[in-house]
């Protein structure tokens, strides 16, 4: 439990108004700068949270739910953020969201979301900022990080999703497979780019197919110099990190005359909706949105009710789905659904 103003008053040696001073948001105080670097020095190492109602006494709940994370970065966590949020409301939950870049950053975010009073927390990004900053025991908490990583509880298996997807190429005729990332970096691990690079690779093993890959980082921005890097590597399939670069390079092949799906396949990764709108209709790899939502509050609920935490962490498969620019033509795309605000294909279709 974080401690008192009185406390690290005392332990400063200095009035409680002297401490309720530096800590005030507006900065304004008279207080020196040796005592202020001296004051805030104990506040960090104190693990000092502010108590800023009466609501946050013991065991009374503020009926409130921390979202640590930027949801609204991109379309995949902009709706995982929207079915946590109707998750949590229907056990009569608010959200609130917090975020910091960068360790200072991220400590002082979840610090001042902690001081809200939320009854439990639920964290999006790469790293735990309640573990950097020790505060791992003061409130229950989910860790679902874009990838895994040690201690976390939810995670989705990116490379079993881009092993499907390279499976079904192989396995149907390619032979020259190649994996278009945004970066690669040698000093980064458990990353959804490294997930997804090491499903393409198993699956060119199983194949006894040689496993290429190439990044934007490699041939730059231009679409002459990308153009002329794929005519060099010449792949019968491309599997993109995502699914917009999945339709930029099939406007790319398109306008220089290749033609799609005949001579070069492409899928993309996430499953949102705009696959629906490329000038080929885009197969993908679709991220269980929805069942990562569910379990995330599921798993909140149940530790907020004091039932403790799982033994190992939750690792959701995401789906293949394989449409005309794999070859595959699905009936569903000649229909139009009255859900045209939906960004995933999983909420589109109502998938589950």
């Amino acid at each position: 439990m974080s401690v008192t103003l009185s406390e690290i008053a005392k332990i400063a040696g200095v009035s409680r108004q002297a401490v309720a001073a530096v800590l005030r948001p507006s900065g304004t105080s008279k207080v020196s700068k040796a005592l202020r670097s001296r004051i805030e020095h104990i506040v960090a190492s104190v693990n000092y949270i502010p108590n800023q109602s009466a609501r946050h006494l013991k065991g009374i709940s503020s009926h409130t739910i921390g979202l640590f994370g930027a949801p609204y970065a991109n379309a995949v966590e902009s709706t995982y953020s929207n079915e946590i949020s109707f998750g949590f409301d229907a056990h009569g939950y608010n959200l609130l969201t917090s975020y910091g870049i960068g360790k200072v950053a991220a400590g002082r975010a979840i610090r001042d979301l902690l001081s809200k009073g939320v009854d439990g927390v639920v964290i999006t990004t790469a790293d735990n900022p309640l573990s950097s900053e020790g505060l791992e025991d003061v409130l229950p908490f989910i860790f679902c990080p874009p990838a895994f990583q040690p201690g976390c509880d939810i995670y989705v298996d990116h490379a079993s999703g881009v092993y499907k997807a390279t499976d079904f190429l192989l396995t149907h005729g390619c032979t020259r497979p190649l994996f278009f990332a945004t970066s690669y970096s040698r000093t980064l691990s458990n990353s959804p780019m490294h997930e997804k690079l090491r499903g393409f690779r198993e699956a060119c093993s199983v194949h006894g197919r040689k496993s290429k890959f190439l990044t934007l980082e490699q041939c730059g921005t231009k679409v002459s110099d990308l153009l002329s890097s794929l005519r060099a590597q010449r792949p019968d399939a491309i599997i993109a990190c995502n699914d917009y670069y999945a339709g930029r390079i099939m406007h790319l092949l398109l306008d220089a005359g290749v033609k799609i799906p005949q001579e070069v396949k492409i899928i993309g990764y996430d499953g949102l909706s705009l696959c629906d709108l490329c000038p080929v209709s885009l197969a993908t790899v679709i991220q269980p949105i929805r069942r990562k939502a569910d379990e995330t509050v599921r798993l909140l609920l149940k530790r907020l009710s004091g039932a403790g935490a799982t033994s190992k962490p939750l690792a959701l498969k995401p789906q293949f789905q394989p449409s005309e620019s794999c070859g595959e033509a699905l009936p569903h795309n000649h229909n139009i659904l009255p859900l045209e605000d939906r960004l995933s294909l999983e909420m589109q279709w109502n998938r589950t």
